[in-house]
């Protein structure tokens, strides 16, 4: 009998313990989870208005978007917390201070714009220009590239002849030939404005399914660049000439390059970078 009162008794105890573990834990998650509420981290806020289309870069410099702290639990899931993640973006919505910034406030001057204007470089302009389809081939928007033309520039006559000793017998000819007019030119687009490739018809049982067609002007040679105002003119003078691309490496240097004989003297010889002239007639 005393045995069994002994069984009833230690099994009181552990299941009081046990309560009061299970009771504990509960008390702990609970203040656990009231201080994660609480807990605060750093994000950015409009500490001041911010107009729509403001680059963040320029927000930041004047103290329009700051770092504060705010607690987690009052955050939107997208809140910044960053500034490298709006750096080179623009405000999409008008602030009006107070807000905590989030990541669908910022975009690229692109998508507020809908303008391809915002990817040029300051003091250039874009200019798009047939060129001879095979060199334009592996351009792609970004490239650096050198332009050659090759046509009669100057005024007048026949075409001016340049001769070079290929031949060690003696003189070759070269009635039209080709120099440079631009060097380091930066490649904003490519066929732009080309339908997208249609699939192929299927083909009847037995045979040989037919090739998807090309796209509408598909390897054209139109290419967009960016150049001074200057530049462009120039490039647009000769447009009806046979005009060439050659894509360059990405530490490409220009040098210089001497005119063929009979031609004259064009700012792609000079070993000058089209790029460098924005940097002196931009700012």
């Amino acid at each position: 009998m005393a045995s069994r009162k002994n069984l009833i008794l230690i099994a009181a105890v552990l299941v009081g313990a046990l309560a009061a573990f299970v009771t504990l834990n509960y008390v702990r998650g609970v203040e656990q989870s009231s201080e994660k509420k609480d807990e605060t981290v750093q994000v950015l806020v409009a500490a001041k208005p911010v107009a729509k289309g403001t680059k963040a870069d320029e927000a930041l410099a004047a103290g329009q978007l700051v770092a504060a702290e705010r607690r987690r639990v009052d955050l939107p899931v997208n809140a910044v917390r960053r500034n490298a993640d709006i750096e080179g973006q623009v405000s999409a919505v008008e602030l009006g201070g107070g807000e905590v910034v989030t990541t669908s406030m910022f975009v690229g001057a692109t998508d507020l714009s809908g303008s391809k204007g915002a990817a040029l470089d300051k003091g250039m302009v874009a200019i798009t220009v047939q060129f001879d389809p095979v060199s334009a081939s592996l351009v792609q928007p970004g490239d650096s590239v050198n332009i050659l033309a090759r046509t009669c520039v100057v005024g007048g006559g026949e075409c001016p002849l340049s001769t070079t000793n290929l031949n060690p017998t003696g003189a070759n000819v070269i009635a039209k030939p080709a120099t440079y007019l631009f060097q380091d030119v930066k490649v904003l687009a490519v066929d732009q404005n080309l339908a997208s490739p249609q699939a192929p018809a299927p083909a009847a049982e037995g045979e040989t399914p037919a090739a998807a067609p090309a796209a509408e002007g598909a390897a054209s040679g139109r290419v967009t660049v960016q150049l001074t105002p200057d530049q462009a003119a120039l490039l647009a003078s000769v447009r009806d000439a046979d005009l060439y691309l050659t894509l360059n490496r990405g530490d490409y240097e220009p040098v210089p390059v001497p005119p063929q004989a009979g031609l004259p003297a064009l700012p792609g010889q000079t070993g000058a970078s089209a790029s460098d002239s924005a940097n002196s007639t931009g700012k």
